[in-house]
């Protein structure tokens, strides 16, 4: 059963996504002909197939362990710093205040 323009315009409007009125068209178009692509896998029976929620199984977090280690001392990162000032980086204002320039 294709989508309709009511249809898709609720799901872009949930999205908060504004449509104009040919905009509506195209999407609905291109939606219906997505899931008449995938309609295919309607033919596949896939009782008792258990949820696949990675293709690689038993993937695991390979992420170090969050340890504190002594970090670079503030004079030698300000070494090279153009300018400085009460040990942080000084750099130029990027938003001007209102003042004309």
């Amino acid at each position: 059963m294709p989508l309709t323009e009511h249809q898709v315009k609720a799901i872009a409007n949930d999205a908060r996504i504004a449509l104009s009125d040919n905009e509506l068209t195209s999407l609905t178009f291109d939606l219906n002909q997505i899931l008449e692509t995938l309609q295919v896998f309607d033919e596949f029976d896939l009782a008792g197939v258990e949820p696949t929620y990675h293709p690689i199984a038993g993937l695991v977090n390979v992420m170090r362990d969050d340890v504190v280690i002594p970090s670079m001392p503030v004079t030698e990162a300000l070494a090279n710093a153009a300018a400085h000032e009460n040990g942080q980086f000084k750099v130029p204002p990027i938003l001007s205040d209102g003042g004309g320039e």
